[in-house]
């Protein structure tokens, strides 16, 4: 029979799977209804950059909470090496494109009048009330999953790390809805990149940190498998 605390953390894992399954699908989610000529947003799934470092170490947290002992800390430093690197790779391509675009839109935008126009026609038309309100439910789906999980087991509390990287994933989720909110609807498309360069600087550096611990780890792993050092 499964126990609460264990049907608890699994549907903490779930609304943390829904997260990042509905930030990959925000895209396409705030456009129906929408033109094609509907502009571009990037805030809501590049969030999902954050938030699928949080849902990996959930992945890792339920090894450890179903006590599955063929995985161990070797393979996990190993997997997570390459996880990182792949991920910090991705990020870095995020930021350029989110980089690459908001400077296309303030330099449209600038460019009066015909510039101006072109923005307007391009990226003038974001439905930033349906942006608002899937970032609004996702941030419901976030604060389940805290809720859950420490009721699941309060000892996560202790970890620094996972309390700090859901923390920055709260932030940047209301950071994004902020952003989109603050400013007339024709400069949405605009700010609504600005917060997702702001997510995905924070995915990568998070990521680099990571790749370097899993390295340190690697090497120690190895180091302990070395002839004469066996326990």
């Amino acid at each position: 029979m499964i126990g609460v605390r264990t049907l608890l953390f699994v549907l903490a894992a779930l609304a943390m799977v829904l997260v990042v399954g509905f930030e990959v699908s925000t895209l396409a989610l705030i456009k129906t209804g929408n033109d094609s000529r509907s502009a571009p947003g990037l805030g809501g799934p590049y969030l999902a950059l954050l938030d699928g470092i949080l849902l990996y170490s959930v992945i890792w947290m339920a090894v450890g909470h179903f006590r599955l002992k063929g995985l161990t800390s070797r393979v996990f430093s190993v997997v997570t090496l390459f996880v990182s690197l792949f991920g910090a790779l991705g990020a870095l391509l995020a930021i350029l494109v989110a980089f690459e675009l908001i400077m296309l839109m303030i330099g449209m935008f600038l460019a009066a009048p015909w510039g101006t126009i072109a923005y307007f026609v391009a990226f003038g038309r974001f439905p930033a009330s349906a942006a608002i309100a899937a970032l609004t439910l996702i941030m419901v789906l976030k604060l389940a999953f805290l809720v859950m999980l420490v009721l699941a087991d309060r000892g996560y509390l202790q970890n620094k790390g996972l309390l700090i990287l859901v923390a920055l994933s709260l932030l940047a989720t209301w950071l994004t809805s902020f952003l989109i909110a603050l400013p007339p609807s024709f400069l949405a498309s605009i700010t609504d990149a600005v917060g997702g360069l702001i997510t995905a600087i924070i995915s990568f550096v998070w990521l680099i940190v990571i790749f370097v611990m899993s390295i340190i780890a690697v090497i120690k792993a190895l180091k302990g498998r070395a002839p004469g050092r066996e326990v």
